[in-house]
């Protein structure tokens, strides 16, 4: 870990050496494909299997995090102060959980093709926001338009990442 990276969680004064123990576990996906995971949980308490079921029960809450962070907007803070970062965090999980509380409603029409279907929750996502941004006229019929937004379900598939960090974004560039 770099010299300038923040890690408060230890007093600066005392040099003590910090111990995290660790195990990987790898198991078996399909015929050619494994999983690696790391994990801190000791292999008398859980063996391979039960890490397996752990981390299929955990997917749900892995891709809440990416929408939070990708589709919301979470992966940019535009504040310095903790209590107002609280406060964009608290706004967006506030505004993921309405928009997935509306998702949820939603019923999408079965269909005789290749792929079942869902909702494409980014898009859901910006038609809910410009719902409530909305102040007057003509209401949005929100439920009928994320109904539209649907994309298929395609199992197996995957894609590489290529994360890049993002800063804070500072409101700043609105004064002139």
């Amino acid at each position: 870990m770099p010299k300038s990276q923040r890690f408060d969680y230890f007093d600066e004064d005392i040099h003590i050496p910090y111990e995290f123990h660790s195990r990987i576990v790898r198991f078996k996906i399909t015929e050619d494909t494994y999983e690696c995971i790391m994990t801190n949980l000791h292999r008398d308490d859980f063996s391979v299997e039960e890490i397996k079921d752990l981390y299929h029960k955990r997917w749900g809450v892995e891709t809440s995090f990416r929408e939070l962070k990708y589709a919301i907007g979470l992966s940019a803070l535009h504040s310095k102060k903790r209590e107002l970062i609280k406060q964009e965090i608290y706004a967006r999980i506030l505004l993921y959980n309405f928009s997935q509380r509306i998702i949820q409603k939603i019923k999408i029409d079965k269909r005789k093709t290749k792929y079942t279907y869902q909702i494409n929750f980014t898009r859901a996502f910006h038609l809910v926001r410009e719902f409530l941004r909305k102040k007057s006229g003509k209401p949005l019929p929100v439920e009928s338009l994320i109904a539209k937004e649907i994309l298929p379900i395609r199992p197996y598939r995957s894609n590489t990442r290529h994360p890049k960090f993002k800063g804070v974004v500072y409101f700043n560039y609105r004064f002139d």
